[in-house]
């Protein structure tokens, strides 16, 4: 069991390993996971810059590293609907009317009425058709 190391010393002591581990590794070798640990544990007390300027590594891979033992991963969103049906409670009175459209891609729009608003039922018909994709 290890003890936690004072502030001053845990950045000195991971510079001391990572030179110790430079001097006896060729160049081009991968740093082990343990010392990328360390290196993590330092920087979250003292500060991705300065630690990766004391200890010679990537700011971007030591930030990268923090960042995803810090932020939670993402909760995947729910795939968007395949129907989505719209009801504005009005009860049916006089002649209806069925607008449906349809492409070769699948997408399919289908609007029912009642009443002769037969001119504004088309225009926000053809604006939603004609309105870009939703993204996930």
């Amino acid at each position: 069991m290890s003890l936690p190391l004072p502030a001053a010393t845990d950045l000195a002591q991971t510079a001391a390993a990572f030179a110790h581990w430079r001097s006896t590794t060729s160049a081009g070798a991968r740093i082990p996971e343990e010392l990328w640990s360390r290196a993590v544990e330092v920087a979250a007390r003292h500060g991705v810059s300065k630690v990766a300027t004391t200890l010679r590594l990537d700011y971007a891979g030591l930030k990268r590293r923090l960042t995803a033992l810090t932020v939670p991963p993402p909760v995947p969103s729910a795939a968007a609907p395949a129907f989505v049906e719209m009801m504005l409670g009005l009860p049916p009175s006089g002649p209806g009317c069925v607008l449906s459209l349809s492409d070769a891609r699948g997408r399919s729009l289908r609007i029912e009425w009642t009443g002769t608003a037969t001119g504004e039922v088309a225009m926000v018909a053809r604006s939603l058709w004609e309105a870009a994709p939703c993204s996930p």
